[in-house]
């Protein structure tokens, strides 16, 4: 009896170990990982650059373009474009980039920090790179540094004045600049149009090169108080004397002026009343005669005018130097202002034979205060017949 229950005893036991061996789920029991698994999966949007900063250089401007990133992948490499001074070499720059930019703790950049490379003639490609493993390649910058656009100042300069033959309908050809006088700050231009042009009703074309452009027609206006803006469009001018055109132009950042007088007339301001005249007839005589007022000069310009040089005596009957017959034009003072004439008067000299003498007089001209275009006016000429009678 007590052998039979101390066996009891035993299967009980072996049986309940057996139970709660057999219990344990295959759900509690702690997975198998692969190496992949027991990693952290890197998100490479926290590999980008949020800046690019330079060693030992300030930037005048950094522009990033991030890459493309599809599905945790990168589909178009980033560019960063960067404007350095003039006076900083392109070649032997590094960059310097530190935990403000990128998370050096899991990712790199290649090239290194510090390492210099030259910009000068190409960009050069930056890898972000996992920081455990850096054949990880991650993502991909392309950076191309370029000094910065040179600043140039405007001339301040009237670059083209014209007046177009297809905005001016009394004009056939176009009207350019003939001629150009600059004196440090100041330039005068010259135009010449036809003859009878109504210099009241012209439509002139300008192109500048300068900041801020003015004008004024009033010569009694100091150029540094000019403030009207140049119109823009097809504007009409009064370009008739006594009016002027100034042209003023400015750049108030660095302080500098510059203006342009606009000189516009004929290129034969002198219209003679009667260019072939024949004087009464003239008895021998040992005196000279003078026919006073004979006929007279008239300023058909647009500006004052008065004599340029000498009378030249040309085509002379008899073909002799001395010069029998001589004219000389009155001049009112101060020059003859456009719309005024004076006399023209003529000289015999005395005891010449019976016969006819011939001669041309050639008035030369010039715009008062504007001998820089002389070579430009034309003369005018004055035929004289007489006849010397007994």
């Amino acid at each position: 009896m007590r052998k039979t229950s101390i066996i009891s005893i035993l299967t009980l036991i072996t049986i309940i170990f057996t139970n709660c061996s057999s219990d344990e789920s295959p759900q509690e029991q702690a997975p198998q990982q692969t190496p992949e698994q027991s990693q952290d999966v890197i998100n490479i949007e926290d590999a980008r650059l949020l800046d690019f900063p330079l060693l030992g250089i300030t930037p005048v401007s950094i522009n990033i373009t991030q890459p493309t990133i599809v599905n945790n992948q990168e589909t178009n490499y980033g560019e960063i474009n960067i404007i350095i001074s003039n006076t900083i070499s392109l070649n032997g720059i590094a960059s310097a980039i530190t935990s403000n930019e990128l998370n050096l703790s899991k990712f790199n950049i290649l090239p290194g920090q510090n390492t210099n490379l030259n910009y000068e003639t190409q960009s050069q490609i930056h890898t972000i790179v996992n920081v455990l493993d850096e054949t990880e390649e991650l993502l991909h910058y392309t950076v191309t540094i370029e000094h910065e656009a040179t600043s140039t100042l405007s001339t301040l300069t009237v670059t083209d004045f014209r007046f177009e033959g297809i905005k001016n309908s009394q004009l056939t050809d176009d009207v350019i600049i003939e001629r150009r006088v600059s004196n440090v700050d100041k330039e005068d231009i010259y135009l010449f149009v036809p003859a009878g042009t109504d210099f009241s009703d012209l439509t002139p074309t300008v192109t500048f090169d300068a900041e801020e452009v003015f004008y004024t027609q009033d010569s009694s206006i100091s150029i540094i108080n000019v403030d009207t803006p140049y119109p823009t469009g097809e504007i009409s001018f009064n370009f008739s004397y006594p009016k002027r055109f100034i042209i003023v132009m400015r750049d108030d950042a660095n302080n500098r002026i510059k203006w342009t007088n606009v000189f516009v007339d004929v290129k034969n301001p002198v219209e003679i009343e009667n260019p072939d005249l024949t004087t009464p007839d003239i008895i021998t005589s040992n005196s000279s005669e003078y026919f006073t007022g004979i006929t007279r000069w008239k300023n058909i310009g647009n500006h004052k005018i008065e004599y340029q040089s000498a009378t030249i005596y040309e085509n002379k009957v008899p073909d002799i130097n001395t010069n029998l017959i001589t004219a000389t034009r009155v001049l009112i003072g101060g020059g003859l202002a456009p719309g005024e004439s004076a006399n023209v008067n003529v000289q015999i000299i005395g005891n010449l034979p019976v016969g006819t003498y011939k001669t041309t007089a050639v008035f030369f001209t010039r715009f008062t205060g504007h001998n820089i275009v002389d070579d430009l006016i034309e003369s005018s000429n004055l035929n004289i017949i007489s006849n010397i009678i007994n």
